[in-house]
């Protein structure tokens, strides 16, 4: 054992002295060679893992110590070679008034002036061998090195012990620690994940198992209910919607005459990217586009076996050390480890764009797991291959736990031309309804300046699809009993559109002249959660459309309606629990990809990729482009019912009052706030700012106007 160990330290010294010029020969002569191995590790720089742990790892319970056999495994992120340069080029890029505007770079390009050297990927690899992982994974970009092992190596390897925490009836395996490297590989890391394995991504946009929509609803919003009127009025609320459909939409919008006339996302590639994989996701939006007088999807699926077959596991018994694929993975999320879930979520993200923009090539990428790391694999096959020129990610983090050291793929996306799209998140300012200062958090993913953030309205189409009102979705909800509503109205917090000023990140310039000063401020004037929040700070989201339910999208795919032994016992149930079904589903969840599916639509009318979207997008917004979501002149509120056990009315059905608008902590307000950013796109007039050289939509424009 002593000689396996002698080996690793050498190995290490050889690493060490490669970087940085310096032999250790002095140090490797007086210690022993455990001490070597350990004490270099303990006296090198600190590298945080992605992920705060006390945020992560809120109200759990220590387990102890994870078993030294047990798998562990980590991403290596590595920083992008002269980053400076990179930032100068992507601002050049991606601005409209810039003259390198659109010259964006090739991956084999980005690789050559950017990307991590070999001898750093080199490095990291001998060193991570000789502290005992298996090398899993370099990609061709060398954005990161992936590596596997057993718990005592990856403690051996990142100087930090391994604990087990029970969190939310879930057991998730993280460092007590923060991740220390060899300071010579500190400075070439960015970050490392995977080894917090509470770090994962969770979609909020369907149901555990089946859900079917109960009367009464109405095809539009405004059709009044039988409760007591509300909020001084002397009408009933009206019902909720039954789900409109992507014409509703399209219409609602303005941008019905555009598809009509051709621009329909043509030539355009969008990517979808979630955690495992439906096998029906081709049957289902074939059916539901049949049904919905849509063109057959360009659809390709990108997954693997694994994905596809993933089985439904119950929070309970989450953690159990498990094989998926070929490699060792935990089985963890906070019980938010779903397929089935997700399986929802893949299907309204593709039926969403494929709703706006049908004449646009869909993929969709699936990754192993909803664990940060697998995502974050799979955002980078997107990239790296130039797969697509627009991203959605429907998913994020409840927490503003990511910071610049996570950005490198965007970046390198940015400098490609891809979009990339981040829902904002769907729990208001993650306050939980109490508006707390400190406690105000942006959603992990939306909150990088490298992407464009999502938020959610309540969208109001009335009997002819035209586009009656919007209002930032922000609900509380109060259950009508006995013909009488059971709570002082509005009730509790629900859910919202996510927004809010960042902790982590500075602004960004195509912020400064347009972001109020209380909103990029916010924490200058607001005591930190935490200290050394970045003031001013990034505020999110960037754009707005409908996500909530309640007016939300009309979606199809074949569903488990054996609710109860699924959610019970993570059975498999059998072919006769399983139907094709249609429903109405939100969330921010359905914002991005409906926004990605604009952007799409804007692509093809300028002819080329407009890529990291935002200074551009901030550019229009003084032209027009843009409904300026301001707070309601009268509260909105509805009647929603649902069926008691979601599929039937064999156990009845329950009522409540969904009023909207209600911010918390968040503003609604005339211009950029912090609840729905610039706005929604207003149909034509959007188009013409993101194509102000196309002839047919400036005829469009004229024509019908916005």
């Amino acid at each position: 054992m002593k000689s396996v160990r002698l080996r690793q330290a050498i190995a290490i010294a050889a690493v060490l002295a490669a970087l940085t010029g310096i032999a250790p020969a002095a140090q490797a002569a007086t210690t022993s060679p455990v001490s070597v191995l350990v004490g270099d590790l303990q006296a090198s720089k600190l590298v945080p893992v992605l992920g705060r742990l006390p945020q992560l790892l809120a109200g759990s319970t220590d387990l102890g110590r994870a078993l030294a056999s047990d798998p562990a495994r980590a991403l290596i992120a590595l920083k992008p070679r002269d980053e400076a340069a990179l930032d100068r080029f992507i601002s050049r890029v991606s601005n409209p008034a810039s003259r390198g505007y659109r010259h964006y770079l090739t991956p084999a390009q980005y690789t050559s002036r950017f990307a991590p050297t070999a001898a750093t990927v080199q490095a990291v690899e001998t060193w991570a061998r000789a502290a005992g992982m298996r090398l899993a994974e370099v990609p061709a970009d060398r954005q990161y090195v992936y590596v596997t092992g057993t718990v005592a190596a990856a403690e051996r390897a990142f100087g930090v012990r391994l604990e087990r925490y029970l969190v939310g009836g879930a057991s998730v395996q993280a460092p007590s620690g923060s991740v220390r490297l060899p300071a010579a590989l500190a400075g070439k890391v960015s970050v490392v994940r995977g080894l917090n394995t509470a770090d994962v991504m969770r979609p909020s946009a369907s149901p555990p198992a089946a859900y079917v929509d109960a009367p009464p609803c109405s095809p539009y919003f405004g059709q009044p209910s039988s409760a007591p009127a509300v909020y001084g009025s002397k009408t009933s609320p009206p019902l909720v919607p039954c789900g409109y459909t992507p014409q509703q939409l399209r219409i609602a919008y303005g941008l019905q005459t555009a598809v009509n006339a051709g621009i329909t996302g043509a030539g355009v590639t969008v990517a979808v990217i979630d955690a495992y994989s439906s096998p029906l996701l081709v049957s289902d939006v074939g059916t539901w586009s049949a049904n919905h007088g849509l063109p057959a999807p360009n659809l390709e699926i990108d997954d693997t076996d694994a994905q596809r077959n993933a089985f439904q596991m119950p929070p309970l018994l989450s953690g159990v050390p498990t094989l998926l694929g070929e490699l060792p993975i935990e089985i963890t999320g906070v019980g938010s480890y779903d397929p089935q879930g997700w399986a929802g979520e893949e299907t309204l993200d593709v039926e969403a764009i494929h709703g706006i923009a049908p004449g646009a090539k869909l993929i969709f990428q699936g990754a192993n797991s909803d664990n940060n790391l697998d995502l974050t694999r799979a955002q980078n096959q997107v990239v790296q291959n130039n797969k697509a020129q627009i991203i959605s990610n429907s998913y994020g983090a409840p927490a503003d736990i990511a910071g610049p050291d996570s950005d490198a793929i965007w970046k390198q996306a940015a400098a490609q031309g891809i979009g990339v799209y981040f829902a904002s998140g769907d729990n208001g300012d993650e306050t939980k309804g109490s508006g707390a200062a400190t406690q105000r958090q942006t959603d992990g993913g939306a909150n990088s300046p490298f992407v464009t953030a999502v938020g959610g309205t309540t969208l109001g189409i009335g009997p002819t699809g035209k586009y009656n009102f919007e209002t930032y979705w922000g609900v509380y909800t109060d259950p009508l009993v006995n013909g009488a509503y059971s709570q002082p109205l509005p009730g509790t917090f629900l859910y919202g559109g996510g927004g809010g000023t960042s902790e982590v990140y500075a602004q960004p310039s195509w912020q400064t002249s347009v972001v109020p000063q209380r909103f990029s401020g916010y924490w200058h004037d607001n005591a930190a959660a935490i200290g050394g929040a970045q003031v001013p700070g990034r505020v999110v989201p960037d754009v707005a459309v409908d996500g909530d339910p309640a007016t939300g999208l009309d979606v199809g795919m074949v569903q488990d309606f054996d609710a109860y032994m699924n959610t019970q016992f993570g059975a498999t149930s059998s072919d006769k629990d399983m139907g094709y079904a249609e429903f109405r589903i939100g969330g921010t969840s359905l914002s991005s990809p409906l926004f990605a599916a604009m952007m799409a639509l804007a692509d093809q009318a300028a002819g080329a990729r407009h890529g990291f979207a935002n200074p551009a997008l901030y550019a229009a917004s003084p032209k027009k482009a843009y409904h300026d979501i301001k707070p309601p002149a009268t509260t909105i509120a509805s009647l929603r019912t649902d069926y008691a056990n979601k599929t039937n009315a064999a156990n009845g059905t329950t009522e409540a009052l969904r009023t909207t608008g209600q911010t918390v902590s968040l503003t609604s307000a005339a211009g950029y706030d912090d609840s729905t950013g610039l706005g929604s796109p207003r149909g034509l007039a959007f188009l013409h700012a993101m194509a102000p050289n196309n002839k047919l939509v400036s005829k469009l424009l004229k024509k019908y106007g916005s």
